[in-house]
C-alpha cells in the first residue's frame, strides 16, 4: 500500500503564496522522477484578519520506499534546485508533514 503524506507550507505573504504555487507546478515532474507522486496541490485563502497563507500538497510514495530517503534525494536533485531558482526560501515560514494511512474503504488504498 502506498504511503501518503500531507505537506502544509505556510508562506510569509500572499505574493509568496502565489510564487510558491507556481513552483509546485514545476516540482511535480521532478518529484515523479524520484518516485514521489503528487495527487493534488491546494491553496487556502487567509481568513479575514489572518496573516496565514498556506499551500497544501498531497503526495505518495511507493510501498517499500523510505519516505525520508525519497524526499532527501529529491531535495538534493538538480530538478529541485532549478525549480527553486529565484525564490527566497525564507518566504516559507512553516512546513508540517503528516504521514497518512488510508482506511480500508479509502479509494486511495
Amino acid at each position: 500500500m502506498p504511503q501518503y503524506q500531507l505537506r502544509v507550507y505556510t508562506l510569509r505573504s500572499p505574493d509568496a503564496l502565489t510564487a510558491y504555487e507556481k513552483i509546485w507546478g514545476r516540482h511535480i515532474p521532478g518529484m515523479a522522477k524520484h518516485r514521489i507522486t503528487t495527487h493534488g496541490v491546494w491553496t487556502v485563502p487567509a481568513a479575514p484578519g489572518s496573516e496565514t497563507f498556506r499551500l497544501y500538497a498531497l503526495v505518495s510514495y511507493k510501498d517499500a520506499d523510505d519516505v525520508r530517503e525519497r524526499l532527501e534525494a529529491y531535495l538534493a536533485s538538480p530538478e529541485f534546485r532549478a525549480d527553486m531558482e529565484g525564490f527566497d526560501i525564507s518566504q516559507i515560514v512553516g512546513l508540517d508533514e503528516t504521514l497518512l494511512t488510508p482506511t480500508v474503504e479509502s479509494p486511495l488504498r
